[in-house]
């Protein structure tokens, strides 16, 4: 393979190595191989444009992730029997064979330790993490501990890294400690966390009435009707008398229900409602997500994804990275009675299954929350009268004062001008921008193929990724799955709201 010629791309300089963190606007010729073989090619030709002289062999895979229009190989670099933390390189490849995208986190020969030094042992670091959280190890459990290089700017720290998972308050802590110092490098709640109420309705009472006048007196939230239910068919449940299946387990659910007879047939004041609302709308989202060609060797998820439908008393509802776990509340009205909520959350589950880390910069939190609330008003659309189309959650918010009662709107006349930078700055409102400019797309293109485009322009992101870099994925994703058909149409939303490739 030959090298990149010069000015025949982009470039995103990096901040600490002088090296280029992407390359982009390019699309090689085509090249004979599997994805692997083709992206050490690619970057073989090109490594001193990456700076990776000395680096190359110690770029181990990760990780092959075939989507729909793309191959989007994820190479992990090493040093001296550890991994180097987020130093990733990726190559993206197109049907045809050809490069047209690459990332590069690896540091430099020139600025890795000749040596690895660890004073502190591993009990030190447990206890350094809990002591650094002000708990004690009664109040939390130590999910595991692993040693890994830490990158701090240009230099490169031997660290241990220790996830600890704490019950109430529900938070699973990420606690970077150096090796030698013993001091914290870093330190991150890694809980996605949304507040929300649902159930399983389809998507919930006030779209299955159409109104939500009859719900509310005086302030207080009343039992629906029958006519607010619908009877539906649980698919290729496991014949263990529990919600068990091919996509989604309940079985995270403390006391869950069991039936012998296959009929979970109960109503909103029964704890079974809720498992059986998250187990029916997971469900169809992992069919529907089958239905838009992920599945077999393409799909995204490989196990069945865990849920704790009666995980709080709060009124809040979460996904969870390292549990792989979604957990709703029952406080106000449950979590798991809102349909959306529980799509909203799913939206999580489904970025990081593609994206691990996803959300870790103010822009991708925003797009995480936007996203979520994109796919849970894209998915029960059509299940919706008119005007609550462009709303999610009206049965969580119920008794709010917006009219029509919902969470958030995918309709106003947002920019990036209106992005909140502030330390306090609250993603869910940040992330109206994009959850507006997908819906755009939607409207424009229409469902499946706004949804196409949408998931897949996820494989090329990363968990700092940028508003500028969702929309230049989201074009990339039409070249490769559509040949660019919607281009002009994706260009012009996209710049409407202010959002432009870089």
């Amino acid at each position: 393979m030959r090298p990149l010629k010069p000015r025949s791309y982009k470039v995103v300089p990096g901040r600490y190595y002088g090296t280029p963190t992407e390359i982009w606007g390019f699309r090689t010729a085509a090249h004979r191989g599997r994805p692997l073989e083709i992206a050490r090619a690619f970057l073989r030709a090109n490594q001193s444009l990456f700076k990776l002289e000395g680096v190359m062999p110690r770029l181990r895979a990760h990780h092959v992730i075939e989507s729909l229009g793309a191959c989007h190989v994820i190479l992990q670099q090493r040093h001296l029997g550890f991994r180097i933390h987020r130093a990733y390189v990726t190559v993206h490849i197109d049907r045809q064979k050809r490069s047209y995208l690459a990332k590069n986190r690896a540091i430099p020969r020139r600025l890795l330790p000749s040596r690895v030094r660890f004073r502190l042992s591993e009990a030190a670091a447990r206890r350094r993490a809990l002591a650094c959280l002000r708990l004690r190890a009664a109040d939390a459990r130590i999910l595991g501990v692993d040693r890994l290089w830490f990158p701090c700017k240009a230099r490169v720290r031997a660290a241990f890294r220790v996830r600890v998972h704490r019950k109430r308050p529900r938070q699973e802590w990420l606690v970077y400690i150096d090796g030698v110092r013993g001091t914290v490098l870093s330190m991150r709640d890694n809980l996605k966390q949304a507040t929300g109420t649902a159930w399983v309705f389809d998507p919930n009472p006030v779209a299955a009435l159409g109104d939500w006048h009859p719900l509310v007196r005086n302030r207080r939230v009343l039992r629906p009707p029958d006519e607010a239910y619908t009877r539906v068919t649980l698919r290729d449940l496991a014949g263990t008398g529990h919600l068990d299946g091919p996509h989604v387990s309940t079985r995270a659910t403390p006391r869950r229900v069991k039936v012998s007879n296959g009929a979970f047939l109960f109503r909103r004041d029964e704890p079974g409602f809720a498992e059986a609302m998250v187990y029916y709308h997971l469900d169809l989202a992992m069919r529907y997500l089958e239905s838009l060609g992920y599945r077999g060797r393409r799909a995204i998820f490989g196990q069945p994804l865990l849920v704790n439908a009666r995980g709080t008393k709060e009124d809040n509802a979460w996904y969870s990275p390292g549990l792989r776990r979604l957990t709703f509340g029952t406080g106000g009205v449950a979590d798991a009675e809102d349909a959306e909520v529980i799509i909203h959350e799913f939206g999580h589950a489904l970025q990081d299954a593609i994206c691990p880390d996803f959300g870790r910069s103010p822009e991708a939190a925003a797009m995480g929350e936007g996203f979520g609330d994109y796919l849970a008003a894209s998915f029960f659309a059509g299940s919706k009268p008119a005007r609550l189309r462009p709303t999610v959650m009206s049965w969580d918010a119920v008794l709010s004062d917006s009219v029509p009662p919902c969470v958030r709107r995918l309709d106003e006349p947002l920019t990036v001008e209106s992005f909140d930078h502030s330390p306090d700055a609250d993603e869910h409102e940040n992330g109206k921008i994009w959850s507006a400019t997908l819906w755009d797309i939607r409207r424009a293109i229409g469902r499946a193929v706004a949804d196409r485009i949408i998931i897949e322009s996820h494989f090329q992101l990363d968990g700092f990724t940028t508003f500028a870099r969702g929309a230049r994925g989201i074009l990339d994703a039409d070249r490769n799955l559509y040949r660019g058909r919607h281009l002009g149409t994706l260009r012009l939303i996209l710049a409407a709201r202010g959002i432009g490739p870089v």
